[in-house]
């Protein structure tokens, strides 16, 4: 993948989360697509149980990209939800380690593993 890549975000529904895919770099010129989508998935009137922010084809994840998720978690919170995020080891992961945000929000290896109910595959 190419680290230069703009941002693509896709958003889907399972039976029991919201999905929140970004695919290229998340950084200050493009977070404000990202961080929509997680907030209106964090708001919206849905049974659903979980936003799942799926890092994956993450190339770049800013710092300040990264508290966004933390607080989306507290949005989620506050909504009854739970928020988890993908994030295989690679840049996405790092930046979550090193900002402390993968220890204060449940980080997943992949999609499939954030998605299962247990959620008993966490980093």
């Amino acid at each position: 993948m190419d680290s230069r890549a703009p941002l693509a975000v896709t958003v889907k529904g399972t039976r029991s989360a919201i999905v929140v895919a970004a695919v290229g770099r998340i950084d200050m010129h493009t977070e404000h697509l990202w961080r929509e989508q997680i907030e209106d998935a964090c708001a919206e009137n849905t049974t659903k149980r979980y936003v799942v922010v799926d890092l994956t084809g993450v190339a770049f994840l800013s710092i300040g990209a990264a508290s966004l998720i933390l607080r989306a978690h507290y949005h989620c919170l506050h909504r009854g939800r739970l928020l988890r995020v993908a994030a295989p080891t690679g840049p996405a992961l790092s930046t979550l380690q090193v900002t402390g945000v993968g220890g204060l929000v449940a980080v997943y290896r992949d999609l499939e593993e954030a998605l299962e109910p247990a959620g008993r595959f966490q980093w």
